[in-house]
């Protein structure tokens, strides 16, 4: 035990303490932190409290601040590490997934394929607001070109594909078009000929039901301007071979009565003529026609054949009609009306 006074030694506990001096050891420990504190607000940390420790110079520590500094280096350390590779990771993360957007915004090409009609750009170009969303990203301007350049890409392709797309939609839509158009045609072609054949058995029932029937060969009103056997030097025989009705030209010429046109073209002085095989040797022609509708094939009694006019040698528009037995020329009166 010590003998010393008591009076003394509590004096001596309240004197001014002694400055300790700052070991090796801690010195290097202390600068060690401060050296890191430095790195960190040189970079730009994020991590307040580590920057705050960082301001503190080896001058102002206390012997106890650099103790405690000491102890606290490595978790220090640790947590600014730590802190900072997290922070990298997550701008890193928030980075790459803007960057992405940003290119997907900047490729985007408006979707024209609904409408065949519309027009595609096939080197479309990065605006400029693309431009500034790309360029709010780069960190270098090596950087902000490639972004652009894949950007580029990106629209270049996307067109290429919209444009291909759309072709093959107005492929198909041709190809629709032309299968109907097709279709539309075999359908006409059908009935048409369903409508023929439907009037071709009309005719022959018509022909089997008017055997024998005998009509005028002008329907509408007419003028008997010159009859069988009359006789004139304006005839080249000397007289007349037939009957002439007088009617405007262009009025409707039938067939007197069943049976084939044999023979429909010009015959000179006759003009635009028609001939009609009746059967049993009996033979009409119809002739100065200025139309021929039918030139071959089976005829109904009251058919039209013609239109009446002044083609060959005539005096004025009219229908000179004639009819043959066997060759031989009879009274069309007589074969038209009886005795």
């Amino acid at each position: 035990m010590s003998t010393e006074p008591r009076g003394r030694h509590r004096a001596a506990r309240h004197a001014a303490p002694k400055k300790k001096s700052v070991s090796g050891k801690h010195l290097g420990a202390l600068v060690s932190v401060a050296s890191m504190s430095s790195v960190v607000a040189t970079s730009g940390s994020t991590v307040a409290e580590v920057t705050q420790a960082g301001d503190i110079t080896v001058l102002e520590t206390s012997a106890a601040n650099v103790l405690a500094l000491e102890a606290q280096a490595p978790v220090a350390s640790i947590q600014t590490s730590t802190s900072r590779a997290q922070a990298a990771s997550r701008s890193e993360d928030r980075q790459t997934l803007a960057e992405g957007e940003v290119l997907a915004a900047a490729a985007t090409v408006d979707d024209p394929t609904s409408d065949p009609d519309a027009v595609i750009d096939t080197t479309p170009t990065i605006s400029g607001i693309e431009r500034k969303s790309l360029q709010s990203l780069a960190a270098s301007t090596e950087q902000l070109s490639t972004l652009i350049s894949q950007a580029q890409d990106q629209k270049n392709q996307q067109a290429q594909v919209l444009l291909a797309e759309q072709q093959a939609i107005i492929l198909e839509k041709e190809q629709a078009e032309a299968a109907l158009i097709a279709a539309e045609k075999r359908s006409k072609e059908l009935i048409r000929q369903e409508q023929a054949r439907k009037a071709a058995v009309a005719t022959k029932k018509e022909l089997a039901r008017q055997v024998g029937v005998i009509t005028e060969p002008i329907k509408s009103d007419y003028q008997l301007s010159a009859r069988f056997g009359q006789r004139g030097g304006i005839w080249s025989g000397g007289w007349h071979t037939g009957l002439d009705f007088r009617v405007p030209t262009g009025t409707a010429v039938v067939a007197a009565a069943n049976g084939t046109i044999i023979s429909a073209s010009w015959e000179g002085a006759y003009g635009y003529r028609i001939q009609i095989d009746h059967g049993s040797g009996y033979i009409t022609t119809y002739n100065h026609l200025s139309k021929i509708s039918y030139s071959s094939g089976e005829v109904a009694a009251g058919q039209t054949i013609g239109k009446s006019g002044t083609s060959g040698n005539t005096t004025g528009p009219h229908l000179h009609f004639e009819v043959t037995k066997d060759g031989e020329f009879m009274n069309p009166s007589t074969w038209l009306w009886g005795k």
